[in-house]
């Protein structure tokens, strides 16, 4: 790593292509960069016209497989779900050579991130796990990321200077998903909780109530300024996902000796609403509009 971080970086690598990647690819592009990608979706013609689409209107190029994909990229970016970060960081190591850099973007346990560590650096590439700690829409690629591995504070260099907002915080690998998943327990958690306690309070036409009770013992946190449908919003739109995520924050507090158990029910709350949003999002075609959380009480 004895060039320049200007210099060093012209082509890069995206794994997975729904939220994140585009996002990404288009920051990068517009930098003047040469962005490969590969997602599994590519594969089913149901899927693959949706994916081309959004890497031509990001300017990237669709690799017909995953070596191509990866093929003289100085950085791969990993961007797929947590169920299948493992099996993708296993794929590429296949297809890695020395020189490059695989930075693990996937909220995963610190012991799949350690995992996957080893199965990246067997192939003579090195290895970063990345915690993003902020929601990447609105902020792109400027989303405040941590960074952990044996190159972390060199490739916190390239990505700054990328535009991104990076810090290393170790040269283990595992400490960066932990303090993510860590705060994730506590956001999709309240999350989880204001999602059952809304729905019940709409139940019985109270929610009005329970709203204004919460805002006088939490001044200054929103809930009277819709902060309840921020939150519903989110799992609205992303419960699928961070229904995994939760799940990898269960197997880490299992590891640890400790009971899973909440991790586990914020997880399935996560994944209810998720499900069940979904025929009402359809059915509303409001172009692309979340429904308002009351509506997720009517019939699909």
């Amino acid at each position: 790593m004895s060039q320049s971080p200007q210099q060093s970086v012209a082509r890069i690598a995206i794994i997975g292509f729904g939220e994140v990647g585009p996002v990404f690819a288009r920051a990068f592009t517009e930098a003047g960069r040469a962005v490969s990608i590969f997602d599994i979706k590519l594969e089913d013609p149901a899927t693959r016209s949706a994916i081309v689409e959004r890497a031509q209107q990001s300017g990237a190029h669709v690799a017909d497989n995953l070596a191509s994909a990866l093929r003289d990229a100085q950085l791969v970016f990993s961007a797929v779900t947590a169920s299948q970060a493992e099996a993708v960081a296993s794929a590429a190591a296949a297809h890695l050579v020395r020189g490059q850099i695989f930075i693990d973007l996937n909220s995963v346990s610190p012991a799949v991130k350690q995992r996957n560590s080893v199965a990246v650096q067997q192939s003579g590439a090195d290895y970063v796990e990345a915690a993003v700690m902020a929601p990447v829409p609105p902020q792109g690629i400027r989303a405040p990321m941590l960074l952990g591995g044996r190159v972390a504070a060199q490739t916190a260099e390239l990505l700054n200077e990328l535009g991104m907002r990076c810090e290393a915080v170790a040269q283990e690998v595992g400490l960066a998903s932990a303090i993510k998943l860590c705060r994730s327990i506590m956001i999709k958690g309240m999350e989880a909780l204001c999602v059952q306690s809304m729905l019940a309070a709409r139940q019985f036409d109270v929610d009005g109530r329970v709203l204004a009770s919460l805002a006088a013992s939490f001044p200054g946190v929103g809930w009277d300024a819709g902060y309840e449908a921020y939150l519903i919003g989110r799992v609205v739109e992303h419960g699928q996902r961070r229904s995994e995520e939760m799940r990898e924050a269960a197997s880490m507090l299992e590891t640890l000796g400790m009971s899973g158990t909440l991790a586990s029910a914020v997880a399935d709350v996560q994944e209810q609403l998720a499900a069940r949003a979904v025929p009402l999002v359809e059915k509303l075609d409001n172009k692309g509009g979340l429904p308002e959380w009351r509506t997720l009480l009517k019939p699909a």
